[in-house]
């Protein structure tokens, strides 16, 4: 199956929640007071069952070293410059560091709302956005051609920080990671990089994030997901749900019955408030 992704206005920060808060930017983005608040009151203004953080794709890539500009309420944070000007360079990229900058503020956000008793995903992303955040594009595809096992290198080390960060979401209280690649999807990089790089990319986050045996929902996007049973690095597989009204009651409860890691995809998180007409999750199974 093709994920056509409709897109939707959560993402929308509205002025009355901006104004119930008092919040100002962008330090939404950058303090951990003022994303738990914002994550609480939207979830209270959407009548949501699920508080997300963080409001951005560029946390990791910013960790990385990517120069973003925060923006405010109206434009959301986004690249300034890029970090590195070649995959020569790239071969130098840190390990992330989850004690300081905005990483350390999400995950304290995280731990804040956890601890508070809310339901918490933490929206993570996939190699491709993050790489891309990183260097001009055209260079890390020119990569691609010339130097792929640098570009496999570089990769591996992006991989295990996604992973690391994940985990230590999981650790302070995350019940759900929400994981995506929107610039590696199929669509954009076409088949033969996603078959080559982007999906194996995804397909070892999601086995390693598995492999650490944490009691965590793994919510995958929709495009992610059938991108990766498309070529065979998965299998989805229909799970009956009961009591749920809505999408994300729907993985609250199965996240009720769980003692380890669950995998579920072909939609999308940002739907929560989705009725559930027909009461299915869809559960993915990585390919071996």
């Amino acid at each position: 199956m093709d994920f056509k992704c409709t897109g939707d206005d959560l993402e929308l920060i509205p002025k009355e929640v901006i104004r119930e808060t008092g919040i100002n930017f962008p330090s939404a983005h950058s303090d951990k007071n003022s994303m738990a608040a914002l994550a609480r009151e939207l979830k209270k203004h959407h009548g949501d069952v699920i508080a997300r953080v963080p409001f951005c794709v560029t946390v990791e890539a910013e960790a990385y070293g990517a120069h973003i500009k925060l923006g405010n309420a109206v434009n959301g944070p986004r690249v300034a410059n890029y970090r590195f000007t070649s995959i020569e360079e790239m071969s130098q990229i840190p390990a992330l560091d989850f004690t300081q900058g905005r990483l350390r503020v999400v995950l304290d956000a995280v731990e804040s709302l956890a601890g508070a008793g809310e339901k918490v995903a933490l929206s993570v992303e996939g190699s491709f956005t993050i790489i891309s955040a990183l260097i001009e594009p055209l260079n890390f595809y020119k990569g691609l051609r010339q130097d792929p096992q640098r570009i496999q290198e570089i990769l591996a080390i992006v991989e295990e920080g996604i992973i690391r960060y994940s985990l230590e979401g999981v650790q302070r209280g995350a019940s759900i990671i929400s994981y995506g690649d929107p610039v590696g999807a199929i669509g954009i990089v076409g088949p033969k990089v996603y078959r080559e790089y982007s999906g194996p990319s995804s397909w070892r986050i999601i086995n390693g994030i598995q492999e650490a045996g944490s009691k965590v929902l793994l919510h995958l996007c929709g495009k992610t997901s059938t991108a990766l049973e498309k070529i065979g690095l998965a299998r989805s597989h229909p799970i009956e749900v009961v009591e749920a009204l809505t999408y994300g009651q729907a993985l609250l409860e199965q996240l009720d019955e769980t003692t380890g890691p669950l995998v579920i995809g072909h939609r999308c998180i940002k739907r929560s408030l989705d009725r559930m007409d027909r009461k299915v999750l869809w559960g993915i199974d990585l390919s071996k």
